[in-house]
C-alpha cells in the first residue's frame, strides 16, 4: 500500500484503489535546479513526459485548438466541435498549474481540453510567463491582460476563471488585481486545490507528507519552486499567497475542490474559509482519499461534473 499509516478504502474507485497502491517516494530529498540554465532543464524534462498525452489529446479528442495571442500573451483557444447554442457567448479562461513554473506552452492545454469536453465550453488556456525567466508578477499581469482583453468581447458575466494548483492560486490572484483596479469581476471561479499560500504553512503540509502519491512534499523542488516564483516579493504578498488578501471589497462566486490526501487541503480549505468569512458565495467540496490532482480518477469526473454545475449556475444557463 501506498503508506502503512494510511490504509487505501475499499469505498473509492478501483481506478483511484490501483492508483494508491504503488509506494509513495518523497521529493525532500531530491535535490533542485539552482542555476537559470539547470532550471530550464528541469522544466523541459518534466514536459516532456506529457508530451505523448498532450499529444494524443491534440490529434484525438472531440476539440479544435488555435494557438494565438491575446493582448500580447500566448494563448490556446479549445473550442468543442459540437459547441451547443447558449455556450457560445460564454467563456472559460484556465490558468494551468505547474508550480508556476512547469507545464508551459503545448503542455499548458491539458486542464483546458479536460473541461472544453466534459462542460462543453469554449476555453482560453492561457500560456503564460513563468520562472526561472519570468518571476512574479509576470504571470498576474498575463492573465490580467488577457481577461481585460476578452472583457468588451463577452463581458464579464459571460466569462468564468479556473485553475488547478499554481493556476488556482493564480485565477484568483487575476481576479483580485482586476477588483482592485475597479474592472468587472468574471461571473465566478473554480479553483482546484489552489496553492493559496506558498509559505509551508497549513496541517496538511504535514499531515499529507508522504501520503499524497502525486505532491508528496512541500519540501525539496516545491518549495524551491515557491522561491524563484516569488523573488523578492516573499511568501505574503497577497498577489503570490492570496490566503492573505482582503477579501471583503467583493469577490466573485467560487468553487474549491481538494481531496482529504492532498498536500494542499489545507490551501483549500483555508482560501475557503477567507471568502466565507467575508461573505463570499463559495462552495468547499473534499473528496475521500483524494490526492493533488485526481481528476483522471472517477472521482475527478464527479468533481468536474460539480465544476460545470457551478458555472452554468453562474452563467444563468
Amino acid at each position: 500500500m501506498s503508506n502503512p499509516k494510511m490504509p487505501i478504502p475499499h469505498y473509492i474507485s478501483q481506478e483511484a484503489q490501483d492508483f494508491l497502491k504503488p509506494a509513495i517516494t518523497t521529493t525532500e530529498h531530491d535535490p533542485a535546479p539552482q542555476s537559470t540554465e539547470e532550471w530550464l532543464a528541469f522544466v523541459e524534462a518534466s514536459n516532456a513526459n506529457y508530451a505523448p498525452f498532450v499529444e494524443a489529446i491534440t490529434t484525438s479528442t472531440d476539440v479544435s485548438i488555435e494557438k494565438t495571442t491575446v493582448a500580447g500573451v500566448t494563448v490556446r483557444i479549445i473550442t468543442p466541435k459540437t459547441l451547443p447554442e447558449n455556450k457560445k457567448d460564454r467563456i472559460l479562461v484556465n490558468l494551468h498549474g505547474g508550480g508556476y513554473v512547469m507545464l508551459g506552452g503545448d503542455q499548458s492545454i491539458m486542464e483546458a481540453v479536460g473541461m472544453a469536453l466534459a462542460g462543453q465550453f469554449k476555453v482560453i488556456s492561457v500560456d503564460y510567463r513563468m520562472p526561472p525567466l519570468h518571476p512574479f508578477p509576470a504571470a498576474v499581469d498575463d492573465g490580467l491582460a488577457v481577461y481585460q482583453s476578452l472583457l468588451a468581447e463577452y463581458g464579464a458575466e459571460n466569462i468564468a476563471l479556473f485553475g488547478a494548483s499554481a493556476g488556482g492560486g493564480l485565477s484568483a490572484a487575476v481576479t483580485l488585481q482586476a477588483r482592485d483596479q475597479g474592472l468587472p469581476m468574471p461571473a465566478c471561479l473554480a479553483l482546484n486545490t489552489p496553492w493559496s499560500d506558498l509559505n509551508k504553512m497549513g496541517d496538511s503540509y504535514f499531515s499529507n507528507h508522504g501520503v499524497d502519491p502525486v505532491l508528496s512534499s512541500y519540501d525539496g523542488w516545491l518549495g524551491h519552486m515557491a522561491d524563484i516564483y516569488a523573488g523578492e516579493v516573499g511568501f505574503d504578498h497577497p498577489l503570490v499567497s492570496p490566503v492573505y488578501a482582503d477579501y471583503s471589497a467583493g469577490f466573485p462566486p467560487s468553487i474549491l475542490i481538494s481531496g482529504t490526501r492532498d498536500l494542499l487541503l489545507s490551501c483549500t480549505v483555508r482560501l475557503h474559509r477567507r471568502l466565507r468569512e467575508a461573505n463570499v458565495d463559495a462552495e468547499l467540496h473534499v473528496f475521500e482519499a483524494m490526492w493533488h490532482g485526481f481528476m483522471a480518477m472517477p472521482e475527478g469526473q464527479q468533481a468536474n461534473q460539480e465544476t460545470i454545475h457551478f458555472f452554468e449556475k453562474h452563467f444563468k444557463l
